[in-house]
């Protein structure tokens, strides 16, 4: 701590001397990141819950949007940092993966796969484990993004399987917003190095975005008690934290045709003796993502318009595990390519329509598990589906609106799946509404979840049956005046033939099963504040109430309280001064344990412009130094794992 604030009252002061003395400090910033008023704020316009522009004041859902001013302001390195600063999500991580859980439900190492993660409408989890990417891994640059839509609650009459509990959809900017090239150099703790540019330009009719990142870090040193033991280098974990990662983005317009892509790449060491790895030598993962999508939009009439879309994906994963002198390997691969039409016809202000149908083919999703001696595991699991949805939103009398919709999803396993959705919402100002929402959703079960096994350790289960989940929902959100916003979000889910991993003590090995039925109540309210031109700020409060109700207790790493809140604030048109702190109660393990209630603290400081170009950002994370746990997945000794202690990160930035 005291290493901390002396680095901050050195650097503090010398920003403020090299800001003087160029006499070139472009304060007309300030006016820009804060001249959206707070109507605009919180009713912008947003596309994720029913595929169709409209207020988010109107929309469907309980819907939250993150703004680029809010990923400058706080400074937000990943996509899961962003999540945590929102209401009723959660983050845990293994020191290998990020994890988000949602109104209560976080089940440890699912890979996220209860929660779609999306660019521009793109979907992102893969076809072999379902999963979603939130930390470096996502290999997005956060500087490009112009906002994060999150949709909370079932989604699979829009979106179809795995939209359980959220829908994220990340909205790159054009090529226009930026009109220049951004570049961005930062160092930081632990070995941290990253460097990230952008290329943004509307030539004639074309825009052209492109952005890119890469970063590297050494990573934190460990000793973990329960491993204590000649065998695994008695607990001692150095040098094994380290990550490398890398992404590429790209968006081309012309008129109504958009071509987009990423490519991504992530290499990650395991410091933590998973799967009874050694604690020396190459423990390590690697992924690999890559979308390609064409869309053209075709306008019939004013009000009529038919959406084209095509797409190719791949994915490709694999593991080095060395454990007693022996070394194993794993390798997982997935690609799959689809097509869509959609149609959306408004009717006055009465009346909007969107249906379409969805196709993809599945190639590949197989699973292969080695040693030096001999293949374990080996199988590919192709499939198809076909999906039919319509949504219909129609106005009953003034202000209060109907939305209706419907998705069949045919699957070439697992049979068939239908998920309504009902919501009434009543809009009585322009950025005030009241909301019902009721929908259902469902999971196929993954590859791994159901055929995977292992001779040592772990069962498959064929037979295993999707998980569905039904929601009810009251929101409000009112205006209070011109500079404060609430909101208050009462719900109720109820989750079948949930998909879990257990241990069967009757064999000592472990495998996915419908095991449990659960049931989730929750609150959720939120204030923010917004002055005009003048910074702004947000504090928000969840209580939530998880539990199986077969087994009457409540489930592992569901914390029962969080606040959170965050302020930014101008200084003397130099810097942006943003402090954020959270609380959340203690999450019980898988073992019975219950891990310590936590509160952390972040700062983040930026700088105004300064010689025309550039500007400083500088952020510290857990500045209060806090050592807190999160649960774990069985694949570890340990059943609660240590995060990040004290880091930080300095940036500078030049936009031409």
């Amino acid at each position: 701590m005291k290493k901390c604030l002396r680095f901050l009252f050195l650097i503090l002061p010398a920003l403020s001397i090299q800001l003087s003395l160029t006499g070139q400090v472009d304060t007309s910033e300030i006016n820009e990141l804060f001249d959206m008023s707070l109507t605009d704020l919180m009713n912008q316009e947003v596309v994720t819950s029913s595929r169709f522009i409209q207020k988010s004041v109107e929309a469907a859902s309980s819907i939250s949007v993150i703004t680029s001013v809010d990923i400058k302001n706080f400074n937000y390195s990943t996509l899961g940092e962003a999540l945590n600063s929102q209401r009723g999500i959660y983050l845990s991580g293994d020191r290998n993966y990020s994890y988000a859980g949602s109104r209560g439900f976080g089940r440890p190492t699912d890979y996220n796969n209860r929660i779609l993660v999306m660019i521009d409408g793109h979907i992102l989890n893969d076809v072999v484990y379902g999963s979603s990417f939130l930390g470096n891994e996502l290999g997005i640059n956060m500087k490009n993004i112009e906002k994060i839509e999150i949709v909370r609650g079932p989604g699979a009459s829009v979106y179809g399987s795995g939209a359980m509990l959220n829908i994220i959809n990340i909205i790159m900017k054009k090529g226009s917003d930026t009109d220049g090239q951004a570049v961005s150099a930062g160092a930081g703790s632990f070995g941290r190095k990253e460097i990230s540019a952008i290329y943004g330009k509307r030539v004639k009719d074309v825009d052209i975005s492109l952005s890119g990142i890469a970063g590297s870090s050494d990573g934190e040193n460990f000793y973990f008690p329960e491993l204590d033991a000649p065998e695994t280098n008695n607990g001692i974990s150095n040098g094994m934290d380290w990550e490398k990662f890398a992404g590429l983005q790209a968006k081309i317009s012309r008129n109504n045709f958009t071509l987009s892509g990423i490519l991504t790449n992530r290499s990650k060491g395991i410091p933590t003796g998973a799967f009874e790895t050694d604690l020396t030598g190459d423990v390590r993962s690697d992924d690999e993502r890559f979308f390609l999508e064409a869309s053209y939009r075709l306008d019939i009439k004013n009000n009529s318009s038919l959406l084209f879309r095509g797409y190719y994906d791949d994915y490709s994963y694999s593991g080095s595990y060395p454990y007693g002198g022996a070394d194993l390997f794993d390798r997982s691969h997935g690609h799959w390519a689809g097509s869509e039409i959609q149609y959306n016809l408004k009717t006055g202000n009465r009346n909007v329509l969107s249906t379409g149908i969805e196709y993809r083919q599945i190639f590949r999703s197989d699973y292969k598990e080695w040693d030096n001696s001999e293949t374990y595991f080996d199988k590919n699991f192709p499939f198809s589906f076909l999906s039919v949805y319509v949504h219909d939103q129609f106005q009953i009398v003034e202000n209060l609106n109907i939305t209706a919709g419907l998705r069949y999803d045919q699957y070439s396993i697992y049979s068939e799946s239908l998920s309504p959705r009902l919501a009434m919402v009543y809009t009585y100002s322009d950025a005030s509404s009241l909301k019902l929402l009721y929908s259902e959703a469902f999971r196929i079960p993954n590859m791994y979840e159901a055929y995977y096994e292992s001779q040592s350790s772990h069962k498959s289960n064929p037979d295993i049956k999707p998980e569905k989940i039904r929601a009810l929902e009251l929101a409000w959100g009112h205006r209070i005046n011109d500079l404060f916003y609430g909101s208050i979000s009462v719900y109720r889910f109820t989750m079948f033939n949930l998909i879990d991993q257990y241990l069967d003590d009757s064999d000592g090995f472990t495998l996915f099963s419908n095991i449990g039925k659960a049931q989730g109540t929750g609150i959720e309210t939120e204030l923010r504040y917004q002055p005009e031109k003048n910074g702004g700020g947000y504090i928000n409060l969840t209580y939530q109430n998880a539990k199986d109700i077969i087994l009457h207790r409540k489930l592992t790493n569901s914390p029962d309280l969080i606040i959170k809140g965050g302020w930014t604030y101008p200084l003397a048109n130099i810097l942006f001064i943003t402090p954020e702190v959270f609380y959340e109660t203690g999450r019980a393990t898988l073992s019975g344990n219950t891990t310590d209630n936590t509160v952390l603290l972040n700062l983040s400081l930026r700088t105004q412009k300064f010689l025309k170009y550039f500007d400083i950002s500088f952020k510290v994370r857990n500045l209060l130094d806090r050592k807190y746990y999160v649960p774990v997945g069985y694949e570890h000794a340990q059943d609660q794992m240590i995060q990040d202690r004290r880091n930080m990160f300095i940036q500078l930035h030049a936009q031409f």
